[in-house]
């Protein structure tokens, strides 16, 4: 009996098919009072393509935002993911890329 939930525990914590999560290194430009600016960015995510981020990644590109342009910026927030730079694996998700991105579909049809 004590060996049941045990399996499930272990199929439920399975690595196997979750997303690798990985520490990236971006070149990011944005707009500021109409001079575009670059800098070099750290992100953590699941998605290691610059559009992934800037389509599926809602927490990251919101951290981006804030970190660029500061919480009180009233202009339209305007931020390119140039390039990966390095990337870096860290560890796996629980969800796959597929649940990540079926995640920010829920999230952005609720607004």
């Amino acid at each position: 009996m004590l060996l049941r939930p045990l399996l499930l525990q272990q199929l439920m914590t399975s690595h196997s098919k979750g997303a690798p999560i990985y520490y990236l290194t971006a070149r990011v430009a944005f707009k500021k009072r109409k001079v575009v600016h670059e800098r070099v960015l750290w992100i953590v995510s699941v998605f290691d393509d610059p559009n992934d981020i800037r389509k599926h990644d809602i927490k990251t590109m919101h951290r981006l935002g804030l970190e660029l342009y500061g919480k009180n910026a009233k202009s339209e927030k305007q931020i390119i993911i140039r390039e990966i730079i390095t990337k870096k694996f860290i560890s796996y998700s629980n969800l796959t890329k597929d649940e990540h991105k079926r995640q920010n579909q829920i999230k952005m049809s609720a607004a």
